[in-house]
């Protein structure tokens, strides 16, 4: 068995991980898909930020999913918070302390065994990972580029391995998401890819297709 590391840098995925990565795809490895092994690095990313979210509907006080939600979410400051909640700027302040560190209490078992760690240092890291991607895929407004950008962030993809996905080349699709508007083909390739539809990604307009996981 292999002996578990003290260091606090991930472990890339195993054999194990990796082959069932590819299982989750197509059964094969080909030129279409992004490499087992970075699926399964991006996958561990993802999975980690539905694990927040349940844990926040979860594990929270309704206090605290609300101070939470409102923080990191609607990027509200600890002041706009106090105002709207109606109380002092420490109480706001507290609460929010205490979320995280449930939060990373709860979910500390789960980041040692995925990222096959025994030192608990590497929680707060990993938890701040899958509070960014957890942000980009529940952050609401936005313009269409903000969108595209979140969609792509909540699958933790960078704007090449989009690009290579859809067949939008990479600085066509940074320039829709700093502004640009998509071109129709292009608006069909990013919302087949998402699994999201046209509206959403036009207006913001959401259902339940358009919750998405890697």
């Amino acid at each position: 068995m292999k002996k578990k590391s003290e260091n606090l840098q991930p472990f890339y995925p195993d054999k194990e991980e990796i082959k069932a990565a590819q299982l989750a795809c197509c059964g094969r490895y080909c030129s279409a898909c992004e490499a087992p092994a970075e699926y399964a690095w991006r996958k561990r990313e993802v999975d980690m930020s539905l694990l927040l979210e349940r844990a926040i509907r979860k594990e929270l006080t309704e206090v605290e999913r609300s101070v939470v939600t409102l923080h990191w979410y609607e990027e509200k400051s600890i002041t706009e918070i106090s105002k709207i909640n109606g109380t002092s700027v420490t109480a706001v302040k507290k609460t929010l302390t205490r979320a995280q560190e449930k939060l990373e209490r709860v979910l500390g078992y789960a980041v040692c065994y995925q990222q096959n760690i025994l030192s608990e240092s590497v929680i707060p890291v990993i938890v701040g990972r899958a509070k960014v991607i957890s942000a980009a895929r529940n952050s609401p407004g936005g313009t269409t580029g903000v969108r595209i950008a979140r969609l792509r962030q909540s699958q933790c993809l960078t704007v090449e391995a989009l690009g290579y996905a859809t067949g939008i080349k990479p600085l066509r699709i940074q320039k829709i998401e700093d502004g640009a508007q998509p071109d129709c083909s292009e608006l069909v390739a990013l919302s087949r890819f998402f699994s999201v539809t046209t509206d959403f990604i036009l207006k913001g307009e959401t259902n339940e297709e358009n919750k998405n996981i890697a």
